[in-house]
């Protein structure tokens, strides 16, 4: 584990810190091994957008080639009500042009280069909508909806569109508070939830609701009482590793997830597959 140990700073974490809070069991290469093992959601975040423009088809495909259980995507509204996946509320960082997605159309929003920012190769792809994402991934992988929207009819058109193109079985819904899970338990009982808790405090309540997993910020792993917390509600715990490297993925082992997030995907899994032998 020393080798692992040495690199905890990175995720904000200092060596003796986490040897505080973790238990001795897990703190041997062994152990890791099994954890590796645990892992069952590998999600690529923004599809695999460390080697594809985010968010785009480009980048769901690859997420799926490179064995990613799940893709995440990020939900907003169009001026005209359509749903598209764009994690910046502003266009400005990842397309042509300016302004806000809900203040465009559907037709304006597809005459916009979202891939030339990231290569000039990507030139000319378009935003997705979420139909045309559940269509890609339908029998092949999940799909993490990242709600960043609020309201009963964002929620109403997020029910009516896994309804009508999606699996429910195969959706997992991002809530970010306990109002909006509480509401698809009704709406979409069948969809897995997963708590984007605001703050640390906030796991009792989303337990409460009926959230299946609870996503820790890294940061958060000092305090010593929240990962017992989520297992205490019988709740699964998912982790994010940024580029899924063996030196980020290494010390997130120890707090034993059942899900993993990258922007590559390819990387998390082949570092998963390399730690479960060893």
């Amino acid at each position: 584990m020393k080798r692992g140990m040495k690199i905890v700073s990175i995720l904000g974490i200092s060596l003796s810190l986490l040897r505080a809070v973790l238990p001795a069991e897990l703190q041997d290469r062994a152990s890791l091994a099994r954890a590796a093992k645990k892992v069952s959601e590998i999600v690529g975040h923004r599809g695999s957008s460390a080697d594809r423009p985010e968010n785009t088809l480009a980048s769901y495909r690859r997420g799926i080639e490179a064995g990613a259980t799940a893709v995440e995507i990020d939900v907003r509204t169009t001026k005209d009500g359509f749903l598209v996946s764009l994690h910046d509320p502003d266009l400005s960082r990842t397309a042509n042009g300016k302004g806000t997605v809900g203040d465009k159309t559907l037709a304006e929003l597809k005459q916009l280069d979202f891939g030339s920012w990231f290569d000039v190769k990507f030139k000319d792809e378009r935003i997705p909508t979420v139909p045309e994402i559940l269509a890609l991934c339908k029998g092949k992988c999940d799909v993490l909806f990242d709600l960043k929207e609020t309201g009963d009819v964002y929620l109403d058109k997020i029910a009516a569109v896994v309804r009508q193109h999606g699996e429910a079985k195969r959706v997992i819904l991002g809530v970010r508070s306990t109002e909006q899970a509480k509401r698809f338990r009704k709406l979409l009982p069948e969809c897995r939830q997963i708590g984007l808790i605001p703050e640390a405090k906030d796991i009792a309540g989303f337990a409460e609701a009926g959230v299946e997993t609870i996503r820790l910020w890294p940061k958060w792993l000092g305090d010593s009482a929240l990962v017992p917390l989520v297992r205490k509600h019988k709740l699964h715990l998912h982790l994010g590793t940024g580029k899924g490297t063996k030196e980020e993925v290494l010390p997130l082992l120890a707090f034993e997830p059942e899900s993993l997030s990258s922007d590559d995907p390819a990387r998390l899994r082949q570092t998963l597959a390399e730690l479960a032998k060893e």
